[in-house]
């Protein structure tokens, strides 16, 4: 979702006033409840595809572990309720901003995805970033947004999400596969920008067992995958890319 703003255009000795397209930021309030309990947070998103990035959020913050544990979605404006059944704990700030990710999440050692034998060319991965950039429809027209992809081992898309957050694009591409009944643990996921320690639980979580980042991974993402058994690709620009873990999984004819 974009919108349209006045700027002043600086080339040169020239100066106009033109109309840009920029990305939309809003805060999205998300309650869950459970009896008399709950707890609402508020996230700053892209306002698209709300419910799915509830359901993938909650999911990857080990609050529901199954869809069937949310019994009921209510959606009014900028406002969600979610309802589980369950009793639960948010160990989380009350603001959620757009950048932040998982920040402080206690969960690094709790997930383990399994070791899936899932083979993937090279040349598949080196591919991924401008199959998923073609189908950001808000990204070419405002430039900022990051990017999620699912993808299978061939390069196929599955889906592609947008937002302001990358990890709320990460929730997004989760929340839509949980919904579908669709099983992450033989695709890839695919990010524009960096991969932090966020990105890296979120995949652990959903069973991605590889996990692509166009820019630099961080330490603390590289011993997550490690630990968790992911193929971290990190740089994956034009004809080249770096593998930093489990590289037993990527096929190369080099």
């Amino acid at each position: 979702m974009s919108e349209k703003v006045a700027v002043f255009k600086y080339s040169e000795d020239l100066v106009t006033k033109e109309e840009d397209e920029i990305a939309v930021e809003e805060p999205l309030k998300m309650t869950v409840r459970y009896g008399d309990k709950e707890r609402t947070i508020y996230i700053m998103r892209t306002p698209t595809h709300d419910t799915e990035l509830a359901v993938g959020f909650l999911y990857t913050q080990g609050i529901v572990g199954k869809v069937d544990e949310i019994k009921r979605i209510d959606i009014k404006g900028q406002e969600i309720t979610v309802w589980i059944d369950h009793p639960f704990t948010f160990e989380r700030e009350a603001l959620v901003n757009s950048s932040c990710g998982v920040c402080g999440n206690p969960t690094l050692l709790k997930v383990m995805t399994k070791k899936s034998q899932v083979k993937v060319k090279a040349d598949v991965l080196m591919n991924l970033p401008n199959k998923m950039i073609k189908m950001q429809r808000i990204f070419r027209e405002t430039g900022g947004l990051h990017g999620a992809g699912a993808f299978d081992v061939n390069g196929n898309p599955l889906l592609i999400e947008e937002d302001v957050g990358r990890h709320n694009a990460v929730d997004k591409v989760i929340g839509r596969l949980l919904l579908k009944g669709v099983d992450p643990s033989s695709l890839i996921l695919q990010v524009s920008g960096r991969a932090g320690y966020e990105i890296a639980e979120k995949a652990a979580v959903a069973g991605f067992p590889v996990l692509s980042a166009v820019s630099a991974p961080t330490t603390s993402a590289v011993k997550m995958c490690e630990l968790t058994g992911i193929s971290l690709v990190g740089f994956v620009r034009g004809n080249r890319m770096n593998v930093y873990t489990h590289p037993e999984r990527i096929v190369s004819d080099i």
